[in-house]
């Protein structure tokens, strides 16, 4: 979400994001539609005197802000930037509210005058007050004071012509006190004060501006204000809308409707945060014309649910102008009594008590009658689940125009919503107003981080919060940390009141529920799907019921991500909860029973993973009690399904592994194994690794005998190597690793593994400059592959092979293997190999003169890069792209091409692809006539490609600068490059190049 108009504010993924004042004024440029091209953004950002190089900053600008925020953000357009489509703006919301708001209008719905209000509140008297101020900046800050002054003018006529004068006599007393000329505003001004029976207010008013206008600008008063002051002195106004009146069976008069009803208890004076709640609840109140709403608001104890109902209640009294009534359903232990309640709210909507009828079906009937052709908000609080349907739906509104707000502790059965608005805890950011409001900004800010740990121990809970702050307020000598630490191991009664109210929910469940919730509780785990509630009752049925009356009770939360299945979490209040209430704390057993599950579910996920190099773990882990199988492990899986199913629980396996390494070490390694492929190049890949380490350090302290332990630690060492050449750039360090690993694993009968091992060390010494020894592991790899089948690792080693080719120039024999691997790797899931092998015999072919198939082959990466949804070696198939071009003579496209390989590259942190970008950048520069910028790029790419250890490609930039100081007729420096190109192939050949990482045989995720 992004707000630009009363302040520059960013949130992505519901947290937010720190901005600079350039990237605030940027993303306001942006959404108020500025302009989109580098030229008319950089004259917002900078006026008249923009820096050197200013294009180049805003681009700087668009990335930083990329890489502050995963979602979609900014989108390259044809000359420059706009938001992406998906990006929700206030700027957005108030073109919409206005143009809703025309359209009814017009309609003469009276709905309109909501919708003017609603756009009216996002635009405040001083707008982009955080943006740094330009001569543009300063236009569109006269312009929307310009749409906001209009605004008014269309709101005021509105409610003037539809009998609504009386909501907008007061706002014109200050519109025409602040713009006293407006004689539009003064028109209506004048008829309002007329429509609500202040017609000599009216004629003052009239008099006034007269006077005003004559004395002050010598002018007459328009025809707009002379047409009102006429149908003022005719009685040609719109009155106000009359009551209604109410004619009861069997009473002696028609009873005139009192003052509409407002009686919702007081709102909460600290309120804060559940903006996303109350824009659901708002939104709602739009729909109200179409219908009656209902919305139905369902959380734990303690969640503020009552409060959220209350706040939106009043900020809809202007959308209901004919009364809130309000009604306390937990008051009583047996729940509201139907009769009692419709009589109150008849009698508040002027009903005489005499008139009520005795029978509840009769006053049912009379209290839809009242509401027929009335804008009503009723708010039924503290609905209990046993409180029969009828009772509470005989006190829905059942006409257009109205709404009810429902709220309980769980769904109700029986209440068909519109809307459901789950209460959960409040943001961090919330919750730490919340403390601010409550203790002061002084003394939270002091105790910044022991704030935040308050709010972790308190689960972000609005009632727990207040009662906390309540005793720091007592305790103004008590630091927050020490209070949160009390919190933390449930040495404070703060939380006795919430735990009172979980305990009545908890009761509800029955036994095998309540158990399964222990057991989650006992994980520890940061969401859960829900098989793992069916492994921990050992029945997937029976977990499904778990999650059904857990979710029902909002015991658990559901957690979405993109590109992951849903999951669920405990709330923390209800964790917390449990395990103050959990005797078998200790107990390991569960931890085991879905640890074994995941590895079972997870084995054909993993056979059908994209990025395939190391085998799954083999069997071989001890029996764990009362296992089960789960009713998924037949699910055919693709490549989708696969990365999907890790990408949901690649958490749960580290967590797993962490918990198990002391008892279960035979579990744990499998685990991560399992997901190593998972996690390459993937946000949580350190977080592996120090699982890795973890795991690792137990196995390494188990018995010389333990044949299970010594198999763990190869595989574990294999996969840290495949981690460190991959990401970490320790070639040296990874190369030992897999060849002990492939030597330990060839014994342990682990052939598959070993050839994976054999891949990873051919690719650290390659990046090391040993050809030789990349062609030993390689030969390995092959001999302990021999007899087994297993086209996705003879591919790879195929990979392998031609890459050490490809590296020397031997071009024609790089070919062949690429087309081998590709031959052996298309039928398979590794799609991460196979584009590896099409990229690169697109490279050879190039190399060759062929580049109709070096194009062709390109473009299918392109397609694949695509269907994967995979970005990380974007840059490296645009490079690829580039070269192409350059050979063809397309020195333009080739100019294009690389640089957006190379911001790719940089993006992914790929240091070796984006310094290859800048030599392929130096031949389309080249080819443009532009040797300078060329040479220039040449010495950068250089520099960072023996930076990098990469000797070979060093060289063969050295080679193209040689040829570009030979064009420019500089034949010293030009023979001087070719020497320290001869030097670079000698370092490369004699292996003495620096350590650095290879990306040819490390399938990108």
């Amino acid at each position: 979400m992004l707000t630009v108009l009363a302040g520059v504010t960013l949130q992505c993924d519901g947290a937010p994001v720190a901005l600079s004042s350039l990237e605030r004024a940027l993303l306001a440029g942006l959404a108020v539609g500025a302009g989109s091209s580098s030229d008319t953004l950089v004259r917002w950002l900078y006026d008249d005197t923009p820096p050197t190089s200013a294009r180049n900053r805003v681009q700087a600008l668009v990335s930083g802000l990329r890489r502050k925020c995963d979602a979609p953000l900014v989108r390259t357009a044809a000359d420059g930037y706009v938001l992406d489509d998906g990006v929700p703006t206030d700027v957005g919301r108030l073109r919409a509210c206005r143009d809703r708001a025309r359209a009814r209008a017009q309609r003469s719905e009276v709905g309109c005058l909501d919708d003017f209000r609603t756009a009216l509140d996002l635009v405040p008297e001083e707008v982009l007050l955080d943006v740094r101020p330009t001569s543009a900046v300063e236009l569109e800050r006269t312009r929307l004071a310009a749409e906001r002054l209009g605004l008014w003018e269309e709101h005021v006529a509105a409610a003037v012509a539809l009998g609504r004068a009386d909501t907008v006599v007061a706002d014109l007393a200050l519109l025409t006190a602040l713009h006293p000329f407006h004689e539009g505003l003064l028109a209506h001004s004048v008829l309002a004060l007329a429509s609500v029976g202040r017609r000599e207010q009216a004629l003052r008013v009239y008099r006034e501006a007269f006077e005003r206008l004559d004395v002050e600008l010598g002018v007459e008063p328009s025809d707009l204000l002379r047409s009102a002051h006429a149908r003022v002195l005719e009685g040609d106004v719109v009155p106000v809308r009359a009551s209604d009146v109410t004619t009861v069976p069997g009473a002696d008069t028609a009873l005139r409707r009192p003052t509409a009803p407002r009686t919702l208890p007081r709102r909460s004076p600290g309120f804060v945060g559940r903006a996303h709640e109350l824009e659901a609840v708002l939104g709602a109140a739009q729909q109200v014309d179409d219908g009656p709403v209902v919305v139905h608001l369902t959380g734990l104890p303690g969640m503020g649910k009552s409060t959220l109902a209350v706040e939106a209640g009043h900020r809809l009294r202007d959308r209901f102008p004919d009364g809130s009534l309000h009604l306390d359903a937990g008051r009583t232990p047996t729940g509201p009594d139907a009769g009692a309640a419709l009589g109150t709210f008849l009698r508040l909507l002027g009903t005489h008590p005499e008139a009520v009828p005795a029978d509840v079906a009769e006053r049912a009937a009379l209290y839809r009658s009242l509401l027929h052709e009335r804008r009503v908000l009723v708010v039924l609080d503290d609905v209990g689940a046993d409180v029969a349907a009828p009772a509470l739906l005989d006190l829905l509104p059942a006409s257009a125009g109205s709404m009810a707000v429902v709220v309980s502790r769980r769904d109700l059965p029986w209440l068909d919503a519109d809307v459901r608005v789950p209460v959960g805890s409040l943001s961090t950011g919330a919750a730490r107003e919340l403390l601010v409001r409550e203790l002061g900004s002084e003394r939270v800010e002091r105790d910044q981080a022991d704030a935040d740990r308050l709010v972790v121990a308190l689960g972000a809970a609005p009632l727990a919060l207040r009662l906390a702050a309540g005793r720091a307020r007592q305790r103004p000598d008590v630091a927050l940390g020490r209070l949160a630490d009390r919190l933390s191991t449930g040495d404070d009664g703060t939380m006795a009141s919430i735990a009172a109210s979980l305990a009545e929910v908890w009761e509800q469940l029955p036994g095998e529920v309540q158990e399964a919730a222990h057991r989650v509780a006992r994980l520890r785990l940061p969401a859960f799907s829900a098989w793992v509630l069916g492994a921990l009752l050992g029945d997937d049925h029976a977990g499904e019921r778990a999650i059904d009356a857990l979710s029902a009770l909002h015991l658990v939360e559901p957690v979405r991500h993109l590109g992951q299945a849903t999951q669920f979490k405990l709330h923390d209040v209800v964790a917390r909860f449990l395990r103050g209430t959990d005797t078998h704390d200790d107990d390991t057993s569960p931890a085991e029973r879905v640890a074994a599950l995941l590895l079972e579910r997870g084995r054909p996920a993993h056979r059908a993973h994209p990025t395939q190099l190391l085998p799954e773990p083999p069997n071989g882990a001890r029996p764990t009690s009362q296992a089960t199988t789960s009713q998924d492990a037949a699910q055919r899986w693709d490549r989708t399904s696969a990365v999907r199913f890790f990408a949901t629980e690649n958490a749960t396996a580290r967590v797993l592994a962490s918990s198990l390494a002391p008892h279960r070490p035979d579990l744990a390694w499998r685990l991560l194994v399992l997901v190593a492929p998972a996690h390459h190049g993937a946000p949580a890949e350190e977080d592996w690794v120090a699982c890795l380490d973890l795991v690792g350090g137990v196995l390494g302290r188990a018995a010389p005998d333990d044949v299970d332990a010594a198999t763990g630690r190869a595989f574990l060492d294999l996969c840290r190597a495949w981690h460190l050449q991959a990401r970490a750039s320790s070639s040296e360090q990874a190369g030992r690793l897999a060849e002990s690993a492939a030597a330990r694993l060839v014994d342990a009968g682990h052939p598959r593994a070993a050839a994976a091992a054999q891949v990873v060390a051919a690719s650290a010494a390659l990046a090391l400059g040993r050809r030789d020894a990349a062609v030993a592991a390689l030969d390995a790899a092959t001999a302990a592959l021999d007899g087994v089948h297993d086209p996705v690792l003879a591919g790879w080693v195929a990979n392998g092979r031609g890459t050490v080719h490809n590296d020397y120039d031997e071009n024609e024999a790089a070919a062949v293997a690429f087309a081998q691997a590709r031959a052996l790797l298309e039928p398979t899931a590794a799609r991460a190999g196979y584009r590896q092998a099409t990229l690169e015999l697109s490279r050879s072919y190039r190399r060759l003169g062929v580049l109709g198939e070096a194009q062709k082959l390109i473009l299918e990466v392109v397609g694949l890069l695509e269907d994967d949804g995979d970005d990380y070696d974007r840059g490296y198939v645009l490079d690829a792209q580039a070269e192409v071009a350059v050979a063809l003579g397309r020195g333009a496209d080739g100019v294009e091409l690389a640089r957006s390989a190379r911001a790719w590259a940089v993006r992914s942190r790929d240091a070796f692809v984006a310094a290859r970008a800048r030599r392929t950048l130096a031949g389309a520069l080249r080819l443009e006539g532009r040797p300078a910028e060329a040479e220039a790029e040449l010495r950068l790419a250089v520099t960072e490609l023996t930076a990098l250890g990469r000797q070979l490609s060093a060289a063969a930039a050295w080679r193209a600068l040689a040829a570009l100081l030979d064009d420019a007729g500089r034949t010293e420096e030009a023979a001087e490059a070719r020497r320290l190109e001869r030097e670079a192939s000698a370092a490369a050949q004699a292996g003495g190049a620096p350590p650095g990482a290879s990306p040819v045989l490390t399938p990108p995720t």
